[in-house]
């Protein structure tokens, strides 16, 4: 089976490419995957092509045709013994067509025909495996990790005040954003194809939301159940050893990891990751689920101590600025999996954005309600909001909350989740930072992709948002970064296009009824999951570090000495007053900030792995 464990750089055009192969020969230009070779393969193939790579990259050249790619596709999608990145390429080489309806997996390919100075470019549907390209002196570059283009010396290292900004609203640069001038991220579901130096975007897939399913809901929820193991049927494992799937105890996870076990012949191991903390630690359930469908259970307990050493490490696997504290127990999840010889997890991303799971979701209708409620009632709201405006405690402050987020059409509402330096603009960024941005510049690229949705209904084109945005550029990065610095791949069967198209037929009322999550998700799964399963709260997989920071230690002094260092003040993002006051604030338990803190810890570290020592 093909694999996406490595990296390339394609490089186009006519300009001078030695000082990019001597920085790229160095084996320290490239990410730190485990288990991958150090040998750097230098390939150039037809005139003005060059192609640099290493680890599981696929390569095919035939004359002034050629292309290279990454791919892993499910088990059961094609038949036994297909490489279907070498039908890629081969296709390409014949042909000079490429199409992705054949494709279901994940993927990366950049082709080339250098007799027309064409290049292709092309990424999954949700940009599982990213591209990077960027008009440099020596033509065009595309690379698969934004290190290889700051180390091969094709673009200079000067980072994004745009990219900063949006990274400090959502914890994440959004694509086509990247975290570093002149360089753009492929959009999921696109392509790039440039023709003799003009570039273009074309997009390929998007989610569509007809919502046109009739029946009853018992017609409707069988339908969908039959959708859902069909699905799962295609990411089955053909290796008697059986893969694995994360197992949080949640819904989406324990839903994969039963039908999985259903098949009985081949095993499926489950991976679990617990805390000490109270509140965090799932494992009771993830038990229930691995009892049930008698899985082959592995967990692990992560500590403070676990997660401090992990940083540094976590910071070489994310090229950009990343911000997600989950990444922590992902990776822990994903070691846990390589150690017992598993090199593939099944994970249960994107449920919450198909199947109306979002806590977000529940939440916009009540916000909804209060939006629509009749005057009298939004200025008694009001007045109460304003009789709290003098206090600062947690319950104060979430009354002022409410009022302020129900107030807010959609996007806006929905954005407010994500905007703490928007929030906070004149007191959190300095003069010089602001300079560069105006306020709703993040709040413009949601209010983008809600509008381009083709959605009849609020909540339709808020999953559709989250598609693009928690999925592609956050949930799905998450997962693969950190799997990746395990030396394990994963494989998304509720991001299966045909699972999406199918989901985007059901009525909107199958997805939030009332203020019920998950409504048809649930009747679907009756027989699939146990009831406890189907009646938790959800919790995520987040990392206790609200605690860590409020009790002291040494994640505490890891934020202390970082986030309020002179070379994170020297950047001149943030005002370090403001800074202080929201540590302070946090500690004393004001308001959880805990997200906002570790934004900044992990933004100072990305600048100290990827531009000092480039400036130096």
């Amino acid at each position: 089976m093909s694999g996406t464990i490595g990296d390339f750089l394609v490089l186009m055009g006519q300009g001078d490419a030695t000082e990019a192969a001597r920085r790229l020969a160095d084996p320290a230009a490239w990410a730190p995957w485990p288990g991958v070779s150090p040998e750097v393969r230098h390939e150039a193939p037809a005139p003005g092509v060059n192609v640099w790579y290493r680890g599981d990259v696929g390569f095919a050249a035939t004359g002034e045709l050629g292309g290279v790619g990454l791919a892993i596709e499910p088990g059961g999608t094609q038949p036994p013994g297909t490489d279907v990145r070498a039908a890629t390429l081969q296709h390409w080489i014949t042909r000079q067509q490429w199409s992705a309806k054949a494709l279901r997996g994940r993927f990366a390919y950049v082709l080339w025909d250098a007799r027309q100075r064409r290049l292709l470019a092309a990424t999954d549907t949700f940009r599982s495996c990213t591209l990077y390209y960027a008009d440099t002196p020596a033509g065009l570059a595309v690379a698969t990790d934004l290190r290889l283009l700051l180390r091969a010396g094709l673009v200079k290292p000067a980072v994004s005040m745009q990219a900063v900004y949006h990274y400090l609203n959502f914890s994440f640069v959004p694509a086509p954003h990247s975290a570093i001038e002149g360089v753009r991220k492929l959009p999921p579901g696109h392509c790039l194809e440039s023709i003799d130096g003009r570039s273009s975007l074309v997009k390929y897939w998007d989610a569509h939301y007809p919502a046109d399913f009739k029946g009853t809901d018992e017609s409707r929820a069988a339908g969908l159940r039959d959708k859902m193991v069909e699905t799962l049927g295609h990411y089955g494992s053909t290796d008697t050893s059986g893969w694995g799937a994360f197992l949080s105890g949640g819904t989406d996870s324990s839903s994969i990891a039963s039908m999985l076990s259903r098949g009985g012949a081949i095993p499926v191991n489950s991976f679990s990751i617990g805390f000490e903390e109270e509140g965090y630690d799932e494992l009771p359930f993830s038990r229930i689920a691995s009892e049930a469908f008698k899985l082959k259970a592995h967990e692990r307990r992560v500590g403070e101590k676990d997660a401090v050493s992990l940083i540094p490490r976590l910071v070489q696997a994310y090229d950009e600025p990343f911000g997600n504290s989950s990444a922590i127990p992902t990776f822990y999840c994903a070691e846990l999996a390589a150690r017992q010889g598993v090199g593939v997890l099944v994970g249960g991303d994107g449920g919450d954005e198909i199947f109306g799971g979002n806590e977000r979701y529940r939440k916009d209708q009540i916000f909804e309600r209060y939006f629509r409620a009749p005057s009298p009632v939004r200025a008694m709201g009001s007045l109460a909001a304003k009789a709290f405006s003098g206090f600062d405690s947690r319950f104060a402050n979430r009354v002022k909350n409410f009022v302020e987020r129900g107030s807010m059409p959609n996007p806006d509402r929905f954005y407010s989740d994500d905007s703490f330096a928007s929030d906070h603009f004149d007191e959190l960024l300095t003069a010089g930072f602001r300079s560069h941005l105006q306020r709703d510049d993040s709040l413009d690229v949601q209010r983008d992709i809600f509008r381009a949705s083709d959605a009849a209904d609020d909540l339709h084109r808020l999953m559709y948002l989250d598609l693009k945005m928690t999925i592609a550029d956050n949930d799905v990065v998450k997962v693969v970064r950190a799997a990746k610095l395990a030396g394990v791949q994963v494989v998304f069967p509720y991001l299966d296009r045909d699972l999406i198209d199918y989901t985007g037929h059901l009525p909107v009322a199958d997805k939030v009824r009332g203020l019920e999550k998950r409504f048809l998700f649930k009747l679907a799964t009756r027989d699939i999951l146990p009831e406890a399963i189907r009646k938790k709260k959800k919790q995520g997989f987040g990392l206790p570090v609200s605690v860590w920071m409020r009790r002291g230690g040494a994640f505490h002094d890891m934020v202390h000495d970082i986030v309020l260092s002179p070379q994170a003040i020297a950047r001149g993002y943030c005002e370090p007053a403001f800074v202080r006051h929201l540590i302070e604030r946090h500690e004393r338990g004001a308001w959880d900030h805990a997200s906002e803190i570790y934004m900044l810890l992990m933004l100072e570290l990305w600048h100290r792995e990827y531009v000092d020592p480039l400036l130096a």
